[in-house]
């Protein structure tokens, strides 16, 4: 009988993973703990890059798929200050390539449409999972009346796992950031001189410990994220804080940490749709291995969250999936052997860490006291390997930025 995987969660490595496996038959079952694929909004867009994220998807045969919903236009990225000074302005060509933009939820319909409904399980949150005598493992569900037995656990369930505890006693750590994650549905048409203000792409500014992070979508809208050097639990801490309550929390918001910021910057927070949601970001210590454990593996943000700030995080999370899927590929009778290649290939060797450290050393840098300095640089250097249409770090005048 052949083996059969186990994936649990229904994220970007998840579906990945998915998509690979059926696309080369071989038996799969993926477990959601959301009711459906519309239980909740999945965020804004994320850049694929050409070795990772677009490569897991061209090779679970999704090319066209992903070239229907790829924004190749969407590369533009500014970086400001709270004052709407541009610092750094980077504009994609008309015929750019490389790093397109692509909707969260397009790419995970792209993904959820390539499965056989029948693979993919709704409504299925784990209670526990117990590996058994044999090597095999057994998954319990809180809400469904019959567990499972399968031959591989793979850990696709995000910041907060149920499989990594089995694996490892790490946890992820508060990075010092909390966003608030709102929404401006319809931009050109409700509020067209904040669409003009706003341009193509990203426009990320930033000032004296905060920051607003303007993101645009493919459905019209952007999104807003105001950025917030506060502690781990400041969004529920405070009794009077109530994020249904749109008026009140974009008042507080503007009055609290924004109220010296260009009238358009406030205009954006005031701005957003109701609905807001306090994120803490967290990050995976630098550093994690773990010992192999038969019917048990990890990747994605379960194996190495990190912040958004090196844009690479999802692109990991894909790039993981794929070698997980090539090492099951060339060994679909001995799971075990396969989840012993993959994982000496990526957690052995920590592949995840050099991103996850430079991602926290922008994240510090942009939240500081002095920003944008210092991460107008960071990002300029990243943005010289990112791209091939010029240096900018040649492009700065830095008497001139530097004394912004």
């Amino acid at each position: 009988m052949p083996k059969h995987v186990t994936i649990i969660g229904g994220g970007p490595s998840g579906l990945t993973l998915a998509a690979l496996l059926q696309h080369a038959s071989i038996p799969f079952t993926i477990y959601e703990r959301e009711k459906s694929t519309s239980s909740r909004f999945q965020g804004g867009s994320l850049d694929l890059h050409p070795e990772s994220g677009q490569q897991a998807l061209f090779e679970a045969g999704l090319r066209d798929q992903f070239q229907k919903y790829a924004r190749y236009h969407d590369q533009d990225y500014r970086f400001g200050d709270k004052n709407a000074v541009t610092w750094l302005d980077h504009r994609a060509k008309p015929d750019a390539d490389g790093r397109p933009e692509i909707d969260r939820s397009e790419l995970r319909k792209i993904l959820i449409e390539s499965l056989d409904p029948e693979n993919i399980k709704w409504d299925h949150k784990v209670s526990s999972i117990i590996p058994q005598d044999d090597g095999r493992v057994k998954v319990v569900f809180d809400n469904q009346p019959e567990p499972m037995i399968t031959d591989l656990v793979v850990g696709a369930d995000g910041t907060w796992s149920k499989v990594r505890p089995l694996l490892t006693s790490w946890k992820p750590e508060y990075t010092g950031l909390t966003v608030i994650d709102c929404r401006i549905s319809n931009l050109d048409e409700r509020f067209p001189e904040l669409g003009k203000f706003v341009g193509r792409g990203t426009y990320f500014l930033l000032s004296e410990g905060s920051g607003i992070f303007i993101q645009r979508n493919g459905d019209g809208s952007i999104r807003v994220y105001p950025c917030l050097r506060v502690e781990e639990n400041w969004h529920s801490k405070d009794p009077s804080f109530d994020w249904t309550d749109q008026k009140k929390m974009t008042d507080y918001l503007i009055n609290t940490f924004f109220s010296t910021w260009h009238p358009q910057l406030q205009e954006v927070v005031r701005n957003v749709d109701a609905s807001m949601t306090p994120r803490a970001q967290y990050r995976m210590p630098l550093g994690l291995r773990y010992s192999h454990r038969q019917g048990l593996t990890l990747i994605g943000d379960s194996l190495h969250v990190m912040s958004w700030f090196a844009g690479e995080g999802a692109n990991l999370a894909m790039l993981d999936a794929l070698d997980l899927f090539h090492k099951i590929q060339d060994h679909p009778d001995d799971l075990d052997l396969a989840v012993r290649r993959y994982e000496e290939e990526v957690v052995a060797t920590g592949r995840a860490d050099v991103t996850n450290e430079m991602s926290q050393d922008l994240l510090v840098k942009a939240m500081s006291d002095d920003a944008p300095r210092a991460y107008v640089e960071g990002m300029a250097k990243a943005m010289d390997v990112w791209f091939s249409d010029g240096k900018l770090l040649d492009k700065l005048d830095n008497d001139t930025l530097f004394k912004n």
